[in-house]
């Protein structure tokens, strides 16, 4: 059903761009034939002409868009034209704020100038035409000045996403901030949809109020609660998988991809989704037999030559990860995740002049992960410029607590070597933070990455006297009291896993660890009962 609402056809190109019709501009020749009434060639050819002049109007509109992007540094995708107007790919969002502006801004002053250009050509009918011609001529440089002034006048409407809301958010991230623009940019829109909605309602204008719901949903994507539940229920409706990976049931998220791939076999992106999947579930060796099956599949698959570089990297094979990723930022020079795991691979060698220059590429292209400034601030550490990791540190914290201070269990590894770091990043954030559990938790992790298991336990139980729910942290506590021999604690733990969680994959972990426990305590007895036996034979 997604292929079939997102099909298109490729027109051409200008340079270099490519342009494509989405298979609903096949409805505008409805539109015209409801505007013009086509009952004679006269008002046919109205029709045509008009069609033209509109999705010319709409194609110059998306180019301005385009070349002022390709001016700023940024890669085009495509222009793809659709029913209600067309939109831009781009490869990914520009750097700046004032980047942003100056994309946003040429549309609207290409369509601005669009209507003063028809205008004035309709008031300049060249003369000797016959009735036929003029009638057209004129209806016609009459109309097109109408839709562009509509256009231009919608667009520019103060409601994110049209050009005119883009605009706002610009402004207010180069004066406010990027978390403040995406407030004020709301608080702006919601009248302004409001106001469209009314609108509708007493036009009876279906399709504006179909657009209205299209802008509320993108609307809602400013507050990072709105924009999970609004990715939630996308996902659960083309892509089940997703929404069951979003929602941190890794296990039924990997059905879903093993349906996919046996439906597709030669589709390398289910195989990427599941081994994201057997990653989070701390499967690695089923995650290595799907990185194999898709390189088979895609060599040069970016996305694929990262994953490779990352199991290596975590196998501490530096050179061959360095690798496969130097090739993944060779076929894909503009995105960040290749820049930022090569650079952590470098920093992992000791190599932290070096990584710099990656963590900065990844950051200018992606400034909202906070993963990017944690890492970077870890190179920062080694180099002894602690003014800047802490810097980093607090950008991190600033765009997500969770994100910032906790990694996953398969990742864990990351702090390792890294304790002095650790301790200082996470000594800030409890200071500042201090009921934060994803602090502690943090903490916790990077001590048992570094064998601290007493402070690792000491501060697994402090985040749960804050929240003693997280099925995370009793596995966390649970291994650190393995590693210290205190197995029925260990064992009090995994069974608190099983009694809180209803995530297949925590279930199944904690279920092995207990197994694990009861047949090392089988094998403790065995021995202690074979000891007991040869001294009864030596008396």
């Amino acid at each position: 059903m997604k292929s079939w609402w997102t099909f298109s056809w490729r027109l051409g190109s200008v340079r270099g761009v490519e342009i494509r019709f989405h298979f609903s501009v096949l409805f505008s020749i409805v539109v015209a034939y409801f505007i013009f009434d086509p009952v004679d060639i006269m008002r046919a050819s109205l029709a045509l002409f008009w069609l033209v002049g509109f999705i010319l109007s709409v194609l110059l509109h998306e180019l301005a868009h385009a070349l002022a992007a390709r001016f700023v540094s940024v890669e085009v995708k495509n222009i793809v034209i659709w029913l209600l107007g067309g939109f831009t790919n781009l490869g990914r969002g520009p750097e700046k704020p004032l980047h942003r502006l100056a994309i946003y801004a040429a549309g609207p002053a290409v369509t601005f100038t669009l209507g003063l250009l028809f205008f004035v050509m309709y008031f300049l009918t060249p003369p000797g035409l016959s009735l036929f011609w003029e009638y057209v001529y004129t209806r016609l440089f009459l109309s097109l000045t109408g839709v562009n002034i509509v256009l231009f006048t919608f667009n520019i409407l103060p409601v994110y996403p049209l050009d005119g809301g883009n605009i706002l958010h610009s402004l207010m991230e180069f004066f406010f901030g990027k978390k403040h623009a995406n407030l004020i940019t709301m608080i702006v829109s919601i009248p302004v949809l409001i106001g469209l909605i009314w609108l509708g309602i007493r036009t009876r204008d279906y399709i504006l109020l179909a657009f209205c719901v299209l802008i509320a949903l993108a609307i809602g994507t400013l507050n990072g609660h709105t924009l999970r539940w609004i990715t939630l229920g996308v996902n659960y409706i083309f892509k089940r998988g997703g929404y069951y990976f979003l929602q941190g049931d890794y296990a039924h998220a990997a059905e879903y991809y093993t349906r996919d791939i046996q439906r597709e076999p030669r589709q390398v992106n289910h195989y990427i989704a599941r081994f994201i999947c057997y990653l989070w579930m701390m499967q690695r060796e089923k995650a290595r037999v799907d990185v194999e099956l898709a390189m088979e599949i895609a060599p040069d698959n970016p996305i694929v030559l990262v994953m490779r570089g990352d199991l290596y990297s975590m196998d501490k094979d530096h050179d061959a990860a360095l690798e496969v990723i130097s090739r993944a930022k060779e076929l894909k020079p503009d995105w960040a995740p290749a820049h930022m795991d090569h650079g952590i691979v470098l920093r992992d060698k000791g190599e932290y002049q070096l990584s710099l220059s990656d963590f900065d590429k990844a950051i200018s292209l992606q400034a909202d992960i906070p993963y990017f400034y944690v890492a970077r601030s870890m190179a920062y550490f080694k180099l002894g410029n602690l003014e800047a990791m802490h810097e980093d540190q607090d950008l991190a914290l600033q765009l997500s607590e969770k994100d910032a201070l906790t990694r996953p269990e398969f990742n864990i590894h990351a702090y390792e070597g890294y304790l002095d770091w650790a301790e200082d990043y996470y000594a800030r954030a409890i200071q500042a933070r201090p009921r934060s559990f994803y602090a502690y938790q943090g903490r916790a992790d990077a001590y048992r990455a570094n064998k601290e298991f007493d402070k690792a336990v000491a501060d697994y139980t402090r985040a749960l006297e804050i929240n003693p729910r997280e099925p995370l942290l009793y596995l966390g506590r649970g291994k650190s009291h393995m590693e210290k021999g205190d197995k029925g604690f260990a064992a009090a733990d995994f069974r608190q896993i099983l009694a809180l969680t209803n995530k297949l994959h925590l279930k199944h972990h904690a279920e092995v660890l207990l197994n694990s426990l009861a047949k090392n305590n089988d094998a403790h007895v065995e021995v202690q009962k074979s000891i007991v036996t040869d001294n009864v034979e030596l008396e």
